[in-house]
């Protein structure tokens, strides 16, 4: 019947958009938390590496491992200013 007009279908196809919007609103979200752990976990790194120059007696192990940990440090510093402003 062409006059037959379903509301059902018109409110479920409102809350199919409503749900796809939510649905890249939260993807967005959970990308941007993945970032803020990958520049954690290489700010840890940063530390970790550090920290542990500091047990080695040899000179070009020390400066090998701060050396690497600077550029981890300069990596997660260039992530962060990356990052939008709000």
């Amino acid at each position: 019947m062409p006059s037959y007009h379903d509301g059902a279908a018109a409110s479920a196809a409102a809350y199919g958009r409503r749900a796809t919007a939510l649905f890249t609103l939260g993807t967005e979200a959970r990308a941007s938390g993945d970032r803020y752990v990958r520049d954690t976990l290489l700010l840890a790194t940063v530390l970790f590496l550090t920290a542990l120059a500091q047990r080695f007696h040899r000179h070009r192990v020390r400066l090998t491992l701060v050396g690497i940990s600077g550029a981890l440090l300069v990596v997660a510093i260039t992530f962060f200013a990356l990052y939008p402003r709000a």
